[in-house]
């Protein structure tokens, strides 16, 4: 073969079972629709892609975690006392957001009516805090006290629909398809994954309800999280401002899905931000009512001087001490968020291999309903982003893919996800 088919002219090719014919190797490769990189030795090649195949057939063995249905039973807040003295829990307060939950043992089966308790506690003050949780374990040979993957996917299952929405790829050191694991060191986990301040699941239009984090090595240096309450982000603007982005809404580069700018919180009734600054393609404004039969009409979509203004502002204002704070990780830990009430993002520490290993859990459950603009705004709730951009507005942004809007001093930070 010619080096012009994608790799190297070779008679024959060393596998386990002994020489393969070249002709029978790029048999393999037309089955499976491979493309060898340019210039690539046929050996090469065919490890490359051997490696590729085991890696998959992997992920595909992975068990995944069926789901139970939502079984949470929802909390009033004259009853939340009751019911967290109940089951011996104690709730200490957390500035300027979460709490810090005592008493309670993440590796066993929660009760569901503790459970509606905790989900109240997020939705007011956007995360509880566990700590020292689990047993002595060397899953994946990481030697340390912490919840199995098995046990985390389990207690991520109590809350919410009581189903896990998992679209991340899985490491090879993953112990579960639903567990999606971030490390410092690429041989133990993905890395520099979630610098900029987002909440998970943004691409659907059911944005995950909850999200649980669970270190499994915490670093010795820094390797912090931070979380941001957007209930009070949305309280810390001019009525000007509020009044602004409730007329606006983001379109995920990545699926074209369209979320309020604001919301209202469904269990603590508290309006709220929500922009994912990493996956955003544009930013579309209601500036005037429409014109029957024209979809897009009296909708501005901002230009990049715009959204560059926004995007620094608006990791400024959560960025403030008080909005939000770095959780600083040790063993045991477990944080479960509401994920409409709180962004998050990874601080450059996490990403830093002089940290000493860092080793995260996340999982995703579900969302109780679609996220979308209110109905009076009359928004498309998706767009094609694959597309031409479908705004006439002289510099529109329109971004498709993985990445969104790139925006402020984006050089200097990792990978958005």
């Amino acid at each position: 073969m010619s080096g012009s088919s994608g790799y190297r002219t070779q008679d024959v090719v060393m596998t386990p079972s002994g020489p393969m014919p070249a002709e029978k190797v790029h048999e393999l490769f037309e089955q499976v629709g491979f493309e060898p990189p340019s210039g690539m030795p046929l050996q090469d090649a065919f490890e490359f892609l051997i490696t590729a195949l085991q890696k998959q057939s992997k992920q595909e063995e992975l068990r995944s975690t069926p789901p139970k249905g939502r079984t949470a039973v929802s909390c009033t807040r004259d009853a939340l006392d009751g019911i967290l003295k109940e089951f011996g829990a104690e709730a200490v307060r957390m500035e300027p957001l979460g709490v810090e939950v005592k008493g309670v043992d993440t590796t066993r089966p929660l009760d569901p009516r503790l459970v509606g308790a905790l989900e109240l506690l997020m939705a007011d003050h956007g995360l509880v805090l566990f700590r020292k949780q689990g047993t002595p374990q060397k899953e994946m040979g990481i030697e340390g006290t912490y919840l199995t993957g098995e046990q985390q996917c389990q207690l991520s299952l109590a809350f919410g629909k009581g189903a896990l929405h998992s679209t991340h790829g899985n490491h090879g050191e993953c112990p579960n398809r639903d567990i999606f694991r971030l490390s410092n060191d690429p041989n133990h986990g993905f890395n520099e994954v979630g610098p900029e301040w987002h909440n998970d699941g943004s691409f659907v239009r059911e944005v995950f309800g909850y999200v649980v984090y669970h270190i499994v090595k915490a670093p010795e240096g820094p390797g912090q999280t931070a979380f941001a309450h957007l209930g009070k982000a949305y309280d810390a603007l001019s009525e000007e401002q509020q009044r602004h982005l409730e007329r606006c809404a983001s379109v995920n580069s990545n699926g074209g899905v369209v979320h309020p700018m604001v919301h209202t919180h469904k269990v603590s009734g508290r309006k709220s931000l929500y922009l994912h600054t990493g996956m955003t393609g544009s930013v579309m404004e209601r500036v005037a009512d429409p014109e029957p039969g024209k979809k897009l009409s009296g909708i501005k979509a901002w230009n990049r001087e715009e959204m560059d203004k926004f995007f620094c502002e608006f990791t400024a204002l959560l960025d403030r001490p008080d909005i939000s704070y770095s959780h600083n990780w040790q063993e045991g830990d477990v944080v479960v968020i509401d994920n409409l009430a709180v962004a998050h993002k990874a601080m450059p520490g996490a990403h830093k291999s002089s940290s000493g290993l860092r080793i995260l859990h996340r999982t995703t459950c579900a969302g109780l309903a679609p996220l979308d603009p209110a109905p009076e705004l009359n928004f498309p709730l998706t767009l094609d982003t694959a597309g031409p951009c479908p705004f006439k507005d002289p510099g529109a942004v329109w971004v498709e893919g993985y990445v969104g809007f790139r925006w402020g001093d984006y050089q200097k930070r990792s990978v958005p996800h």
